[in-house]
């Protein structure tokens, strides 16, 4: 079966302060964008790239990703973040495996993806996630109005990885959930998603700050 990736492009940054969005800061040497895209064209697993993007970023990501040979959709995103991802899912017309990822996470590694896919056979959905080592509470009107058993918890990171047709019925039948990540539409379905370790590295670029941290990680 083919294994294909799901590039997420399409978002606002609303967060993040700069004259540049996110997945187009420079990163080092490179956009942040490229940094995502090159492993999966580089990766043994990946066999095609859909890239979802806003339309007002067409043309710039055209010029980005005109040299790699696995991109074969370029696919223009949503309102929300679960409709960019169900229009990446709609451009694949045939089963097989699928890693849904954020380009805001630039450090995605052959070894998480060679991970997924290989836990992939067993489940129907499989998500990096870190446990969490905070103490944890909750709040209310800024006092604390409980304390969460941290052993539980866990810091869900992606690529997220499915089985091609069920996360397409996910999508279809939760169409107005307005998820913030796929595991939860799966989890809706009462599907058992399972947890392989993930990295700190994975991190999301949410804030300019985090730029910085990821520099740390590249040396």
């Amino acid at each position: 079966m083919k294994t294909f990736a799901i590039l997420l492009l399409a978002g606002n940054s609303t967060r993040f302060v700069s004259d540049k969005k996110k997945q187009f800061f420079i990163l080092k040497d490179k956009p942040v964008l490229l940094y995502s895209l090159e492993t999966f064209e580089n990766s043994k697993y990946i066999d095609e790239i859909i890239v979802v993007v806003n339309e007002s970023d067409l043309d710039d990501v055209k010029q980005e990703i005109s040299r790699f040979k696995k991109v074969k959709h370029l696919v223009q995103g949503g309102q929300v973040r679960q409709e960019s991802v169900k229009n990446g899912l709609d451009a694949i017309n045939e089963d097989g495996y699928v890693l849904i990822h954020d380009a805001a996470r630039p450090l995605v590694d052959e070894e998480i993806i060679s991970s997924l896919v290989e836990t992939l056979k067993d489940y129907e959905g499989v998500t990096p996630a870190i446990k969490v080592v905070d103490t944890i509470v909750k709040g209310k009107d800024g006092i604390i109005s409980s304390f969460e058993d941290r052993d539980s918890l866990y810091r869900i990171q992606t690529p997220q990885a499915f089985r091609v047709k069920i996360i397409k019925f996910a999508h279809q039948k939760f169409a107005d959930k307005n998820a913030s990540d796929d595991t939860t539409l799966l989890y809706m379905l009462g599907k058992k998603v399972k947890i392989v370790e993930g990295k700190e590295k994975y991190k999301k670029i949410t804030k300019l700050e985090d730029i910085d941290s990821l520099k740390e990680f590249i040396k």
